[in-house]
């Protein structure tokens, strides 16, 4: 079999200049974002000062300009590393010192930027060459996704949501566009970590997956992996699927307050919110005041609660909720992701909500002021 590729290299002058020109891309339809941080940035630049060799880089010749001759090529792999040189030149961060390794490195040029470093050596970047693979022009963009794919199987560093962004599917760009919504920003679901590695874009998918087929098991992504593959070409449902969504964020809106963010910013209680607002949204069940009171002060008695308490109950009433606090505390704790403990979340939340099964919240507020007191003891034995 002929090969499709060839090798050359390039100095990064000629890198840097494509790159800021524009003709050298990521194309962000199959590319994750970028997941580099200071210290693999700045070790990458160390790498480069040391003259010593680092990872090839795939690109494609995508599309030339019949008229002007100007070639947009994709960077198919490499795009940290590149991102990394190109960012470091224009001067958006220095070598920090705590992140070299090389000791000759960091007396020379620890803690400085690229102007600040001597011509000589500014030189020795922009000359330094790197090795490219070229990708056959003839290739199809579908032949340079799986390539990107291919490419990332055995790379630890990619997670599951970053390949599954290599597969342009149509309920993957839904999942970004909700991930994108202010909602999540408001309530601080998601770390500035969770948006570089794309753990937004995965959870948002699993919201979907809930509005579309109700309480799944995820403690793999296999369902996911299949719900990309199912919508690659289409998702004909998706503005149903999105309002629903949308819904269930009007009535989290009215029931949580700032006094109960604490709770609900956390993804495992987001997600459990959700389920039931899903359900309540399905079944047009309104959120009343007294819904807003109940949440607050259950998740009071959540809070305080711990496991090894023994709470002596002074009614049935009071056990059995002594005894769905510690099924939803445990359930929150280990295997989050499981279906049966995903149901007992839904299941308890749902109960305290609607008060029901002798859930009242005056046995919540009974059970509050108890544990408080516990904990008082507590605090004072420990001082």
């Amino acid at each position: 079999m002929a090969n499709k590729f060839s090798r050359n290299t390039m100095k990064i002058t000629q890198i840097y200049n494509g790159f800021k020109d524009e003709e050298l891309v990521v194309d962000k339809t199959y590319q994750r974002k970028k997941v580099w941080g200071d210290k693999d940035n700045i070790r990458l630049i160390e790498t480069i000062l040391l003259d010593l060799v680092i990872p090839e880089i795939f690109m494609w010749d995508y599309d030339t300009d019949p008229n002007t001759g100007k070639t947009i090529t994709h960077i198919v792999d490499g795009q940290q590393r590149i991102n990394a040189i190109f960012e470091y030149i224009a001067g958006k961060y220095k070598l920090q010192k705590k992140h070299l390794i090389d000791e000759e490195i960091k007396k020379k040029y620890a803690d400085r930027y690229f102007y600040e470093l001597d011509d000589d050596t500014k030189k020795a970047i922009w000359s330094y060459e790197m090795s490219i693979v070229n990708l056959d022009k003839h290739f199809s963009k579908d032949e340079v996704r799986n390539m990107f794919y291919r490419l990332n199987l055995t790379d630890y560093s990619l997670n599951e949501q970053e390949k599954r962004k290599s597969w342009d599917s149509e309920f993957g760009k839904v999942s970004e566009q909700l991930a994108n919504e202010i909602f999540w920003q408001d309530y601080k679901i998601f770390s500035t970590a969770d948006v570089r590695r794309m753990r937004d874009v995965e959870y948002c998918s699993s919201i979907l997956l809930l509005a579309r087929e109700g309480i799944l098991d995820q403690t793999k992504g296999d369902r996911l992996d299949q719900i990309y593959r199912e919508l690659g070409e289409e998702y004909v449902d998706s503005k149903e699927d999105i309002e629903k969504v949308h819904n269930a964020m009007e009535l989290i809106k009215i029931i949580t307050e700032d006094k109960t963010n604490g709770f609900v910013n956390k993804k495992i209680q987001m997600y459990t919110l959700f389920c039931v607002m899903f359900d309540f949204s399905e079944k047009k069940i309104s959120i009343s005041q007294d819904m807003v009171e109940k949440l607050k002060i259950f998740i009071q008695c959540y809070t305080l609660f711990k496991n090894e308490y023994e709470i002596e109950s002074e009614s049935t009433e009071e056990q059995r909720t002594i005894e769905y606090l510690k099924k939803y505390k445990l359930a929150s704790s280990e295997g989050v992701n499981k279906i049966g403990n995903r149901m007992i979340r839904f299941e308890v939340l749902k109960k305290v909500l609607l008060q029901t099964d002798g859930i009242e919240t005056d046995i919540f507020e009974k059970t509050a002021r108890k544990m408080e007191k516990m904990n008082s003891s507590e605090e004072e034995t420990d001082g």
